[in-house]
């Protein structure tokens, strides 16, 4: 029977064990990416009050951050191995590896709370918006773009952001992600352009299109790295081998599925159009400050 006196110091006993157990726990960014310097921009990132947000949503979906090794100044996805690589030019720049990483782990959280099956455009725009803000959390200064010439797009990204506000900045990310730049997994489709597409399946179903459009689609899936060619053509003999019934069946649930989606997404994105609104009406002091110490945002380089 254990006595009041050892009872109240149990606690006091117990707790070098607790500390020297939780000291072997691996840490978050350990489970997230095997770089040093990956792991020094997530600490950055978990110095701000809207990256630890976002650090506690990769604590629940974790995702493997990695350098690329191809061509690209830009995050890219494999999503289907849960990974995102980072462009090796940043490895020395604990800022502008974190605001690359926060921008592409953006995109990932809109990917996972959405459903979609590919990136598009308009997760690139408000991450972009994200992107930004961060740079401001972490006092970004002209001179460290100076200092880094890898860093000219996002210097370019950064004073449209400041200086002209947040629909030239969206407008401005989705002309970059809208252009032909195959080492960056672009052209991205549009929610508009998917959606249209979703509309002709469901016109498609008495007829061979509709075989058509979801073989179309899943080569459109091979091309950007998210499927595999003998998948796309299994997945393309499969649908064919059904009987007509389940065919239907099988449309419909595939139709009210995505509309789903796109219907989520389109949340996401006007949420995130307003969270974004409602930071510049409450930070324009500090909105001011930036273009003060970015006056040179409009002259030529």
């Amino acid at each position: 029977m254990k006595t009041p006196a050892i009872s109240a110091l149990l606690p006091l006993l117990l707790l070098p064990a607790l500390l020297a157990f939780c000291a072997c726990l691996p840490r978050t960014a350990a489970k997230l990416t095997s770089e040093p310097s990956i792991e020094r921009a997530l600490d950055v990132l978990n110095a701000t009050q809207e990256g630890k947000s976002l650090l506690h949503f990769l604590q629940r979906h974790p995702v493997r951050f990695e350098y690329s090794n191809t061509p690209g100044l830009c995050h890219k996805f494999s999503l289907k191995t849960g990974d995102i690589f980072l462009p090796m030019e940043f490895k020395n720049s604990d800022a502008f590896l974190a605001l690359t990483l926060a921008r592409a782990a953006y995109i990932y959280r809109l990917y996972v709370l959405s459903g979609m099956n590919e990136i598009v455009s308009e997760e690139e725009e408000v991450a972009a918006l994200f992107q930004a803000r961060l740079g401001m959390a972490i006092n970004l200064a002209d001179r460290d773009f100076e200092q880094n010439k890898y860093a000219r797009q996002l210097r370019s990204e950064f004073c449209t952001y400041i200086m002209e506000g947040s629909v030239s900045a969206t407008l401005l990310a989705r002309t970059a992600v809208l252009s032909v730049d195959p080492d960056c997994q672009r052209p991205l489709e549009t929610m508009q352009t998917q959606r249209a597409w979703l509309d002709k399946t469901k016109e498609a179903i008495d007829n061979e299109n509709f075989f058509t459009l979801m073989y179309e689609r899943d080569l459109h899936l091979v091309k950007k790295g998210a499927m595999t060619v003998n998948m796309a053509m299994k997945r393309d003999a499969d649908l064919r081998a059904l009987p007509r019934y389940e065919i239907y069946r099988y449309q419909r649930t595939f139709y009210d599925k995505q509309s789903a989606v796109f219907t989520k997404l389109d949340k996401l994105y006007r949420s995130a159009l307003k969270e974004d609104a409602d930071w510049r009406n409450s930070f324009q002091a500090d909105l001011y400050r930036a273009r003060e110490e970015f006056s040179a945002c409009n002259l030529p380089d």
